[in-house]
């Protein structure tokens, strides 16, 4: 028998980006430019409905041959001010872990854009977690600001 198991965790995460609140916040939005940024998926891999109920899905290779598999549904947008969103994962041996994240969008002083993310999840079954997790995002929240420069 798989031994079961839940982590809950909570981590928040913040950047300051040289670019407006319209650039970043169209850096969420426009599917193309996330593709890009967030996942490096192949084409086909990666669709996005950004819109509240819209649905967000990514495919590919994972880590040891296995497949990864993410689902996304958005549940709040104010544009140019927050995303909230809710997701799954799986890395091929069935469901990972499920999240609850807020992205907020401030104007900063330097007329950059201050953004804070917050992910509250539940990692399952001895996943790495939020550890694993918080490293994957600050990592895509800096090749965010690569993209944006």
């Amino acid at each position: 028998m798989t031994d079961r198991s839940v982590i809950h965790a909570t981590f928040s995460l913040q950047r300051t980006y040289p670019a407006p609140r319209a650039r970043v916040f169209d850096a969420f939005a426009n599917p193309g430019k996330k593709r890009q940024w967030a996942y490096g998926a192949p084409e086909g891999g990666h669709t996005l409905d950004f819109r509240v109920g819209g649905a967000e899905h990514v495919e590919m290779p994972g880590p040891g041959g296995g497949k990864f598999v993410y689902e996304g549904v958005y549940q709040d947008i104010v544009d140019g001010e927050r995303i909230i969103y809710t997701y799954t994962f799986d890395y091929g041996s069935g469901p990972a872990g499920a999240t609850l994240a807020t992205i907020e969008l401030a104007d900063a002083e330097d007329g950059g854009t201050h953004l804070k993310l917050t992910e509250q999840g539940a990692y399952l079954d001895g996943f790495d977690g939020p550890k694993f997790w918080e490293s994957g995002t600050t990592s895509l929240l800096d090749r965010l600001g690569e993209s944006l420069k």
